[in-house]
Parts: structure tokens; sequence; C-alpha cells
């Protein structure tokens, strides 16, 4: 198409000896046209040395999800696997851009961590042909496997508690959408209190990001509301670490004037005063978990059940009463 010879072309793409600018304006019209991706590996390909299992899990530090990659990794070097990571923005684009990313990359298999499975996902799964397990979700999809918690029944069980300490007015903060995170949370929220006969106030209940200023925000607007809560029952530690620090700031006890639950049992829970009550389980056992499973697709094994649920429990420490 550029009328050059391939060792022209190879000169533009690599920028390895000068070119004539019309020869490379024609060289990349022509590349730009047939959408052409250089093969990032070359020849490392017929040496063995794309043994790569992808990680594609959006960019959040400091969280539950660290403990997801510490899981994934140290089931991957057991088995010989080197990691590849794609730190996404959390936008469907960002998570396909990786996964095509890693097709080119031939890699053997990806792990996709945190995020719903979109019918562009399943696609893009379906299209590469490459194995993939979902981790920190629930699939939808027989072929591709998940593991997570339960997180309805985890949080049917925080909010119960609550209720057996005598609270009735208990608010939340919960993350957006329907993922297990928004979705499946809240749904366990609003089933504890139903089972309880506690008709759900929908102005107790502030959808929030997942930083801790999101979770001081989405405090400051229960509080605003006509009439105020005892407990508030979060969907991540982040969420209530916040709620915790706009309490205080406006002069009120934790838990003494309202008791906080969060979620996840992330290392802040244990180190905020007071300590905070949160949902535990393994993050890096759902790794480990999903590793597996993807050595098993990589194989040509069969995972079953397809999805799996890893242990939980409240631990109770100083933020409720």
């Amino acid at each position: 198409m550029a009328d050059v010879s391939i060792s022209t072309v190879s000169r533009v793409v690599n920028n390895s000896k000068p070119v004539n600018e019309d020869v490379r304006k024609r060289v990349m019209e022509a590349i730009k046209q047939t959408k052409y991706r250089p093969d990032v590996l070359g020849e490392a390909e017929t040496r063995g040395n794309t043994h790569l299992i992808g990680i594609i899990i959006p960019h959040n530090s400091n969280t539950v999800l660290d403990d997801f990659s510490i899981g994934i990794r140290n089931i991957a070097e057991l088995y010989g696997y080197d990691i590849i990571v794609g730190l996404t923005d959390g936008t469907v684009e960002s998570e396909l851009h990786y996964f095509n990313l890693f097709h080119e990359l031939r890699t053997l298999g990806n792990i996709f961590v945190g995020s719903v499975l979109e019918k562009e996902h399943t696609e893009m799964i379906h299209k590469t042909g490459t194995p993939c397990v979902l981790a920190g979700q629930q699939s939808p999809n027989s072929a591709i496997p998940s593991v997570h918690l339960d997180n309805v029944t985890a949080s049917y069980e925080a909010v119960t508690y609550l209720i057996q300490r005598g609270h009735r007015q208990i608010a939340m903060i919960r993350a957006s959408g329907e993922s297990a995170v928004g979705g499946d949370r809240y749904q366990g929220y609003r089933q504890a209190l139903e089972d309880a006969q506690i008709p759900p106030r929908e102005e107790w209940v502030v959808e929030s990001g997942f930083s801790v200023e999101d979770g001081s925000t989405a405090m400051r607007k229960i509080m605003e509301r006509a009439s105020r809560p005892t407990a508030v029952f979060c969907s991540t530690d982040w969420m209530a670490v916040g709620a915790m620090n706009y309490l205080h700031d406006i002069g009120l006890r934790v838990p003494e004037d309202i008791s906080v639950i969060g979620f996840d049992n992330s290392f802040m829970a244990s180190i905020v005063r007071p300590n905070l009550t949160s949902v535990e389980y393994s993050g890096t056992e759902i790794g480990m978990t999903a590793a597996r499973h993807l050595i098993k697709l990589i194989k040509g094994e069969t995972v079953t059940p397809h999805h799996s649920n890893v242990a939980h429990y409240l631990m109770v420490r100083e933020s409720t009463e």
C-alpha cells in the first residue's frame, strides 16, 4: 500500500534509520488504514518465553484488591507462570483495551478483577479465545468461572448484628451500580431489615464513591436528613472511615451516638480509632482460587462449580455497640 520495501517499513516502525518524510507519511497512512499492530513479542514466542498470565484490575491501591493480586501471584509463581498486570480506570473501554493488549501479548489466560462482566467483556473473551476467570464478582456465564464471597449473606449478617444490638434506625452508604459491592451488599442490607420487619428508609441510603472523602460526603448527606440513624452499614471500610471522620468532625461519638460497620476488613480497620467492626474474608484466598481455576482452564480441564465462594465472618471491634 505504501509502495516501499519491507525494510523501509521496518525503519519507520522501529525508528531505526532515517527515512524520507514523504515515505514516512505513506507508511504511517498505510498503518492507519490497515490498523496494523507490530508483533511485540517477535521471536520470543518461538523461544517459549510466553508463559504469561494477565491480571486486569482497577487501580485502587491499599484495598482488598492488593490481596487479590498477592494470591494470584503466589499460585502463578508456584506453577511457573509470569504475571503481567493491566491497571484500568474502571471503565469498560479501559478493560477492553487490556483484553486486546493481552491477546497481542499472547497471555495463556487472564484474571479479570472487580468489575461486572458486561456483554462487551464476554464478546471480547469469546473473540480472543483466551481462558478467563472472574474474581470479585459472580459470573453469569458458565463458561467463565468466578470466585468471590457471598456478599448478600455477609451483608445480611452484618446488619442483623446491628439489629440484635437494638438498632432499628440503620442507614447504608453503598457503592453505586449493581456490582457485588453495590448491588449485592445493598440486597443483604434490605433483606435483613425486611426480615426484622423494619421498614427501609430510602433517604438513609446514599450512594458513594470508594474513597474516604466520598464516605465522609455520604455521611454528611445522611445527617442532613430530618431524622438521623443510630447505625450505618458501609459497603467498604474506606467509606466507613470517611463516615466516622465526618461524625467526629460534627461532635458525635462512635459508637456511643452512632455505630458504624465496614466491609473487607482492610488493614485500615484495625488502625483507625475506634477500631472498625468489619466483614472479614480473605482476598488472598480469592486470588489464589482464581489462579488455580485459570491454570485448570489453560490445561484444558473443567472448573466445577463455575462459581466459588470463600468464607466470611464479622470481625467485631469498637465501632459498634
